[in-house]
């Protein structure tokens, strides 16, 4: 089994998924505003532009929650309180944690 990774170590997976994240969000929302390709003038073509919309909106609010969760997880690292379940208070698994390391909760009180 691997070993736990270390404090160093998690802080910077979490903020490399955060910049990632960071530009994926930013390309989305250029792409759902239509800045770097304006919308067509002629009608039929605005709905083939417009028909990737809601999926991209739907990536987006996914994008920004994780980065919420990605926020949280690295103020939890700045407290001290990372690794400890924010509802039971308990250990989170370290395999849990190096899966989803920004994991706020225990396997349990997560399901």
């Amino acid at each position: 089994m691997p070993a736990t990774p270390s404090e160093a170590e998690i802080r910077q997976a979490l903020l490399e998924r955060r910049s990632k994240l960071a530009r994926r969000v930013t390309r989305i929302e250029t792409d759902v505003r239509h800045q770097d390709a304006p919308l067509d003038p002629d009608a039929e073509e605005q709905v083939v532009q417009l028909e990737n919309d809601p999926v991209l909106g739907a990536l987006d609010e996914s994008g920004r929650r994780e980065l919420g969760e990605i926020d949280a997880a690295l103020r939890r690292l700045d407290e001290g309180s990372y690794g400890a379940c924010v509802r039971c208070g308990k250990p989170i698994d370290a395999a849990r944690l190096r899966v989803l390391p920004a994991a706020s909760h225990c396997a349990k009180c997560a399901a």
